[in-house]
């Protein structure tokens, strides 16, 4: 064959598999959708819940006192006073905040004296922009003292954590039911505005007895979902702004999204301790207002003996020597906290719980030395293949499916995708078990997360692009300490893990000082002057940011004179390299 003909055909087969390839996405892609979406039902009490929150509203609670609810994913609070007013939590977004205070500004034009975040979570942070009228003369912002340490934490692992609590809580999904304690989350789909500012004002103790706005008020540190977890008492309206300790659905003892573990006998205590006031008004920040003291006092009764009862049955049988996985399904809450309108499983489950119990007091080892240095699942789904081979898995995987066992089918065909990415039964295989799990799950969460990870397989959804719109957002109003922290674990030792040196940063217009120290594999930041730092860096917190979130903005820097560095470009250019950017 010539030389033209040859090239003729390579160039004709190339085509070929491309428009080959273009047409088999295309029909992939919509059949995977449909594939999903008719396997994806929804539980029927899931779906019922949802008209506990199924259009925004604002309620008035009690005399001055009313609550935003269906415009996001949590609360938010408004206290009036005589001339002013105070915000109790913000939601997620400034744009959720901002259809809020346009509601609450049909009510009353008094300014904001004070804003109040129960805890760090996003939905109750970060459309505090939308609440700030007044730019030059800003409300305090309340919190307790350990907030700002849990900011760090979570602004540390952002990544992770955002990709999990976009699944957990359905954001991509195009057929979300809810999300268990709110309609959904409007954050993390790329048309919210991250609005949080960091708080002023704090609280370290029991009981912090306040007059904001003119109202007498008690700031209770109440820990449970958070460590960091404050309620306001109002002695007037005797109600309990209860924060994130009770709503209308089991506690989420553990967020499948990823949290540390939770303190159960902690929870307890801080229910117990909303017992103790005896409100007439109980204001959660999710779900509906209870009013009644008699009403009151049985959820929150129900409430702290289902926590504890699942932690005390989690320690007795660990005691017993029992298997975390065993324990989970062995602990079952008696029937008359089962069927408890406030404990139905539509947030957290028992299971989860269970789980969380027996790592806050043994950590991940189970007592098995099977379990102590166990193979990776790419080695185990390798050994699978090589003992019984791919078509032998695939075979059981579809039995396993047909048998509905959609878990023992899920693992099948994840050990074959495992060494065969994109093999298509046994992607069809776990679409299918992805979506049966999920469509049989009371627990938004678990819903919301099986689905998403379907359409995550399918090539359907990706996070990403999001999570680099966000995460940009957010450096801009991060902390200059916070993003420092965030170097920590950006750090690469496999590239630089000889290099030992130290960079002396002077941001000028903060007047800050902090110093990057690089040895053994790993980043150290430190606070005050360096006397003897390799290089020293002068700029600003605003350039550094720029920098941080563009690499064009790096190059151009030095250009323009908006950073000056003794102790050469080149070498700060190649000491920064040595931290992973974000993609």
């Amino acid at each position: 064959m010539e030389g033209p003909q040859v090239a003729f055909l390579v160039l004709l087969l190339a085509l070929t598999g491309y428009l080959g390839n273009r047409l088999w996405a295309a029909i992939n892609g919509p059949s995977y959708r449909e594939r999903i979406l008719r396997l994806a039902s929804a539980d029927q009490q899931l779906t019922n819940h949802t008209a506990e929150f199924a259009r925004p509203e604002i309620l008035q609670v009690s005399d001055g006192l009313y609550m935003a609810i269906g415009y996001a994913l949590a609360n938010s609070i408004m206290i009036e006073g005589k001339d002013e007013i105070v915000i109790v939590d913000v939601t997620e977004s400034y744009e959720t905040g901002l259809a809020i205070m346009s509601a609450f500004r049909n009510i009353t034009k008094k300014p904001v004296a004070a804003i109040v975040y129960t805890h760090n979570h996003a939905d109750h942070t970060y459309g505090a922009k939308a609440f700030i009228e007044n730019d030059q003369n800003p409300p305090d912002i309340w919190a307790h003292e350990s907030t700002n340490r849990e900011f760090i934490r979570t602004f540390t692992a952002n990544a992770a954590g955002y990709r999990r609590a976009m699944r957990q809580f359905g954001v991509f999904l195009p057929n979300s039911v809810n999300s268990g304690i709110g309609k959904m989350l409007k954050y993390g789909d790329g048309k919210a505005t991250i609005g949080l500012v960091f708080p002023n004002k704090f609280v370290n103790q029991k009981v912090t007895n306040l007059t904001l706005a003119g109202i007498e008020m008690s700031i209770v540190h109440i820990p449970g979902e958070t460590d960091d977890q404050i309620g306001v008492w109002l002695p007037k309206q005797e109600a309990f702004l209860c924060a994130d300790d009770v709503y209308k659905a089991f506690p989420n003892l553990y967020a499948i999204r990823g949290t540390p573990d939770r303190n159960l006998l902690q929870w307890v205590e801080s229910i117990d301790t909303i017992i103790e006031y005896s409100p007439q008004h109980l204001v959660p920040s999710h779900t509906r207002p209870v009013e009644g003291k008699s009403k009151i006092q049985d959820i929150l009764t129900a409430y702290r003996d289902a926590i504890q009862y699942i932690h005390d049955q989690t320690v007795r049988y660990i005691n017993q020597g029992m298997d975390v996985i065993d324990i989970a399904k062995k602990v079952v809450l008696p029937e008359s906290l089962r069927t408890h309108p406030y404990l139905q499983e539509f947030y957290g489950t028992t299971e989860w719980s269970v789980k969380t119990v027996f790592t806050s007091y043994l950590g991940w080892f189970n007592g098995d030395a099977v379990d102590l240095s166990p193979l990776s699942k790419t080695e185990r789904a390798d050994r699978m293949i090589k003992l019984v081979g791919v078509s032998k898995l695939l075979e059981q995987a579809r039995e396993a499916l047909r048998a509905k066992d959609f878990q023992w089918a899920l693992e099948l065909s994840s050990y074959v995708l495992i060494m065969n990415p994109g093999h298509r039964e046994a992607t069809e295989i776990k679409l299918d078990c992805l979506t049966s799990l999920g469509s049989r799950q009371k627990s938004a969460n678990g819903r919301n997360y099986y689905l998403t990870s379907a359409f995550e397989l399918a090539g359907l959804v990706d996070s990403s692009i999001s999570l680099k719109k966000n995460r940009e957002n957010g450096i801009k109003i991060l902390p200059i300490d916070f993003i420092f922290k965030a170097l920590q674990v950006r750090f690469k030792p496999e590239d630089c893990g000889q290099v030992t040196t130290s960079v002396y940063f002077v941001f000028q217009d903060s007047n800050t000082h902090i110093s990057l120290i690089i040895r053994n594999g790993i980043a150290i930041v430190k606070h005050g002057e360096c006397l003897h730092c390799d290089l020293v860096v002068t700029t600003t917190e605003t350039v550094f940011k720029d920098m941080i979130g563009s690499r064009i903005k790096a190059i151009t820097a030095y250009g323009s004179g908006e950073i000056e560095i003794q102790g050469g470009a080149m070498n700060f250019r190649n000491i920064m390299s040595c931290f992973e950017r974000n993609k």
